[in-house]
């Protein structure tokens, strides 16, 4: 955690994290929908559903806030491009540089 405590990640890379580990666990959150679909003529329904989407929610944030931490403290090499992009102000165009340019290193190694 050296100069790793300046650097800030992103709320909106963090939101996005969330919504797409929502999305992941469609074995929780389909079933959630349904229910609270079903919720407005049967009452258990809605609860069940409400459980169930707050369960979503809790193991969403948790995944989220590990992924967080592991950018923030990671100290292995490899990652430091990852990590210095992510943690960047403009963080959004970094990683599409530098997802380009990790494409194209791999694109003329193969071709060579």
């Amino acid at each position: 955690m050296k100069n790793n405590q300046d650097n800030k990640y992103p709320v909106s890379l963090f939101v996005i994290g969330v919504l797409m580990n929502l999305t992941k666990n469609f074995f929780l959150f389909l079933p959630s929908i349904i229910l609270l679909i079903v919720g407005v003529w049967v009452k258990w329904c809605l609860f069940v559903g409400v459980a169930l989407l707050l369960l979503d929610m809790i193991i969403s944030l948790i995944e989220q806030i590990i992924i967080r931490n592991a950018t923030i403290n990671s100290d292995n090499p490899n990652f430091k491009e990852w990590q210095d992009a992510i943690l960047s102000s403009d963080w959004k165009n970094n990683i599409m540089d530098l997802t380009e340019s990790k494409i194209d290193d791999t694109n003329d190694k193969e071709s060579n």
